[in-house]
């Protein structure tokens, strides 16, 4: 028994140096070929990397983004301005809205027609003009409030091409000023003829087809 087994053993010596010689080898070879030792059985997966979106074109640059934000500042504070000072002459804070935007909206009609300049401004000072004109004609300040919520466009009206020539047209006709205040104030929509074009053209219809200038200014003053 005892020599079966020293004979077995020297055999198993003779072969080590082989086998271990053969896994250098094998180990070699996988290093060449860019297998991981130790790792036969897999292989390393690559993850695809994800590119970053590029930035897109509609994003403003700073510098726009300033200008814009200072202009937006400037025409909220510049409204504000504008329903404080409405409120001030009596028009409800419900009806403010309403008045300003009928009366941005004339502006520009009339400014087009006048061939302004397209920027002109429109806002306080230019609706506190037509307002003193107002005050000066014998309009009540408390009563300024309700003829600008019946016809809000008379805020953006010119005192010098339409507002001063339609009192000066209803005193030729024969009204003294106190009687177009109470007119104008009774009847606001009389605020919206124009002096040169259709109350002269309908007081002239009117004379031609008989009636006196006493007449024609009566029917124009309760029909319209």
């Amino acid at each position: 028994m005892s020599t079966t087994t020293t004979t077995t053993s020297m055999m198993m010596t003779a072969r080590a140096p082989g086998v271990g010689a053969e896994r250098l080898r094998a180990s070699r070879s996988r290093h060449a070929s860019g297998e991981p030792l130790g790792a036969a059985a897999f292989k390393s997966k690559t993850v695809p990397r994800t590119r970053a979106a590029p930035p897109t074109e509609a994003r403003l640059r700073p510098g726009r983004q300033g200008v814009q934000r200072i202009y937006r500042m400037t025409s909220e504070k510049s409204q504000v301005s504008v329903y404080e000072y409405l409120e001030s002459l009596g028009v409800p804070r419900v009806n403010a809205l309403q008045v300003q935007s009928q009366a941005s909206e004339w502006f520009e009609y009339e400014n087009a027609k006048a061939g302004g300049a397209p920027d002109a401004p429109f806002g306080v000072n230019e609706m506190a003009e037509v307002v003193e004109f107002l005050e000066d004609q014998g309009v009540a300040f408390a009563g300024i409030g309700r003829l600008v919520c019946a016809h809000p466009p008379v805020l953006a009206y010119s005192v010098d091409r339409r507002l001063a020539p339609l009192f000066a047209y209803l005193a030729e006709l024969g009204l003294e000023t106190e009687a177009v205040v109470a007119n104008l104030t009774r009847r606001p929509n009389l605020l919206g003829l124009d002096p040169d074009q259709n109350m002269r053209k309908m007081v002239d219809y009117l004379m031609s087809a008989g009636n006196t200038q006493e007449e024609a200014l009566t029917f124009l003053l309760k029909t319209l």
